[in-house]
């Protein structure tokens, strides 16, 4: 009770009644509550809900020392309609207070409407009644409760309440001849696993070039998103800020399709560029139906080209060799992870090989504007090489764009939609709250686990952050596929695969953990599809040999069967500053590898027998895993390091290497059929699976990624450097070329 005193507030809030309690669940469909009073009473209460139509309760009340008992509520509640679901549910509750007198309570609960409730409740002789009405709006709800008694006294009151899960609504629903769109920032960088934010960040820069750590976009919850708004009926379109997007070929390629999923639906897209729109990226947007330019900007279309970063050159300059050791015939080899610092520039092998590449990239990207466009190939081919399009009355001559309008005329645009009957939600304010669940026993859903192998392949572990994972650590990744092969509740994995691969040894460790789920564990074996990223090659590849079937996108680079051995020989800088050396050894070799002279002619020989056993190894690793292999010799016309992109390697080579094209979704429905859960809703569980917040906060000190201090166009291009602990690792590698970029 709240009163004014002589005119004025009292000094303190002394409400009449208040509560304070939690619930939680104590394991399937059975939770327990515990509820504390102002008045100094404590409720316990116990609820079962075994089947969707039954629910059984109990609460019992005592004084908070537990040294009075107060009465007891029995309750039962049914929804006998299946056919009306959770809109109509009936029930009694049976009061037993402590002079053990007992009252009934029946009640009957309707909801006529989304977000409409309504409901009675009265005593056993029906002469006294409480009626409510409430309305949700979402999250929040508004609630008018209304007693009548057998003297006719009416009482009424009104509260509110909040949750964090959301509910369908009418009062959500857009208005009538109104069209919904969403507009969203298309642009960062798109990762596979989800980012790692430590709680605590000791990033402390003062550089002015200095750029702030990105955080990437996960791109299977981001699709996920897209697919819903697809079938979403309240959505009509899409408006998209285009940026710059940064993801490599196969994942721009999920993107697309995506995209091009909603428009299908009949669904709008709009695109706005207020800085123009690169190369690249007019392809992932190409499917709009009005693209419009700022400006002084234009459309940076003008073809495909793949470029290498080539360091032979600088180590010349600073006196280092590198010492290469790689699977070749007849002096050539397509084990090209080392040209980048071997050569100063493509080798013919590498040249062949990464010319065929292209040729697969184009013709996916000018597969997609031409139907992103509805042109023919030979017209997007004439607009291509007509670009680039930097004026931009050129693009919107060419059919590339609409229209020109500042940022301020677009955003009159977008208002004026449908005669300004238009509503506008900004995907940074979009409530992804999970939903309500009204069934009383729902039923559990299989778990099928997704583990994310990202990075250069090393020993040790993972490094996850917030731009995803570098490092591919083998004791990570093979805990992750143990823990999942374990867990009884997991019916299939899915291995996630964005890889150049890397260190043999490590490779090897986590092969065996996939023979051990797919063979040799047999209390555990279960369904294990590899699906590959942008990249799954060389040691990539060798971690999704062993799987049941591996899936790959038309862009995915793959193969890169092959070995190789490398290290940087510093002996010749070392000299020539002055730095010297000597040695007293035992033993024909005891110096074998030192890195204060060049290697010798019998070391590289040792090095290299070594070399060709590991590639024959490999070969084998491979016949043994994929079904119908032929002998091993006949696996080098697809192996010495060669490298295909999913399209060719699922059918337009010898010996496909890949099984099915496609993307994670498609693993994900071919990992289900296999475990026998085709048209079942699923659970996905993610691995590696982090370390808690203590541990990643740990970890955080000391380890900035001093890239951060350079601006972004140059920290980008530096991430070639990313390599060097994996060139370091001082092991047999087996590696694509680590970075080369498509523009």
């Amino acid at each position: 009770k709240y009163e004014f005193v002589d005119g004025k507030f009292p000094d303190t809030f002394n409400p009449s009644d208040g509560n304070i309690g939690i619930g939680f669940s104590l394991f399937p469909n059975a939770y327990a509550g515990l509820k504390w009073n102002k008045h100094h009473l404590i409720d316990l209460g116990l609820l079962y809900r075994p089947v969707n139509f039954a629910s059984f309760g109990i609460v019992s009340r005592f004084n908070d020392e537990f040294t009075e008992y107060n009465s007891s509520t029995l309750g039962m509640a049914l929804r006998p309609l299946p056919f009306l679901d959770h809109k109509f549910t009936m029930g009694v509750d049976i009061n037993i207070s402590d002079e053990d007198s007992i009252n009934y309570f029946p009640h009957l609960t309707l909801q006529p409407a989304d977000g409409i409730i309504v409901s009675v409740r009265s005593n056993a002789e029906f002469d006294n009644f409480q009626f409510n009405l409430g309305f949700n709006f979402g999250k929040e709800s508004v609630y008018s409760p209304t007693t009548y008694n057998d003297v006719n006294e009416v009482t009424g009151g009104i509260g509110f309440y909040t949750s964090s899960q959301k509910q369908n609504s009418i009062f959500n629903k857009k208005a009538k001849d109104t069209q919904k769109f969403i507009r969203m920032k298309l642009s960062g960088l798109f990762i596979e696993e989800k980012p790692v934010t430590p709680p605590f960040n000791f990033d402390f820069n003062i550089s002015p070039f200095s750029n702030k750590p990105e955080t990437g976009i996960q791109l299977r919850t981001w699709i996920e998103e897209i697919d819903n708004y697809t079938d979403d009926p309240e959505i009509d379109g899409f408006i998209i800020d285009i940026g710059n997007v940064r993801a490599g070929f196969a994942k721009r390629g999920a993107i697309y399709s995506a995209l091009s999923r909603f428009k299908e639906k009949g669904k709008s897209i709009i695109v706005y560029a207020d800085k123009g729109i690169s190369n690249i990226d007019y392809y992932l947007v190409s499917m709009a139906d009005e693209i419009y330019l700022n400006e002084y900007t234009g459309i940076d279309l003008k073809g495909l080209r793949i470029e290498i970063s080539f360091l032979r050159g600088l180590l010349d300059t600073l006196l280092i060799v590198p010492e290469v050791f790689r699977v070749e015939f007849d002096g050539k080899s397509y084990k090209t992870a080392a040209d980048q610092i071997l050569n100063k520039k493509m080798s013919p092998e590498m040249e062949e090989n990464y010319g065929a590449l292209l040729d697969d990239f184009y013709s996916i990207f000018v597969d997609g504007i031409s139907q992103g466009r509805n042109w023919d190939s030979n017209h997007t081919e004439e607009i291509i090489d007509n670009g680039p399009y930097f004026r931009p009355q050129d693009a919107i001559t060419a059919g590339l764009a609409d229209s020109i309008m500042y940022p301020d005329q677009f955003d009159d645009y977008v208002k004026s939609l449908n005669d300004e009957k238009v509503e506008i939600i900004k995907w940074k304010d979009i409530d992804r709250a999970d939903d309500y669940v009204h069934e009383w026993a729902p039923e559990k859903k299989e778990k099928i686990a997704i583990i994310y192998a990202v990075g250069g392949i090393v020993s040790g572990k993972s490094n996850p952050g917030p731009a995803g994972s570098s490092i591919m650590g083998d004791e990570t990744i093979t805990k992750a596929i143990k823990s999942a092969r374990e867990n009884k509740d997991i019916k299939a994995i899915v291995l996630r695969i964005d890889s150049g691969g890397g260190s043999a040894l490590a490779s090897d460790q986590m092969w065996r953990e996939v023979l051990k789920t797919t063979e040799e564990d047999s209390s555990n074996v279960k369904p294990f599809i590899a699906s590959m990223s942008d990249v799954a090659a060389s040691g990539g590849y060798y971690i999704a040999c062993q799987a049941d079937t591996i899936v790959a996108h038309d862009a995915t680079v793959t193969g890169s069967i092959g070995v190789i051995g490398l290290r940087l020989n510093f002996s010749k800088l070392m000299n020539k500053w002055g730095l010297t050396s000597d040695l007293i050894k035992r033993g024909e070799f005891s110096d074998f590898g030192s890195g204060n002279r060049l290697i010798s002619n019998e070391e590289r020989e040792k090095i290299q027998a070594s070399i060709n056993d590991v590639y024959s190894k490999f070969k084998d690793r491979v016949i043994k895993g994929r079904d119908d292999f032929p002998e091993t010799g006949d696996l080098d016309d697809v192996a010495m390091g060669r490298v295909f992109t999913g399209m060719r390697a699922h059918n337009d080579i010898s010996i496909p290497l890949v099984d099915v094209k496609g993307g994670l979704q498609t693993a994900i429905n071919l990992a289900k059929s296999a475990a026998g859960l085709e048209g079942k809703e699923i659970e996905i569980v993610e691995y590696p699976q982090n370390e808690d917040n203590f541990m990643k906060f740990a970890a955080k000190i000391g380890s900035t990624n001093y890239l951060n201090l350079l601006p972004e166009q140059l920290s980008q291009e530096l991430e070639v450097l990313n390599v060097i602990p994996i060139l370091l690792d001082n092991e047999i590698q087996m590696l694509l070329p680590y970075s080369f970029i498509i523009k």
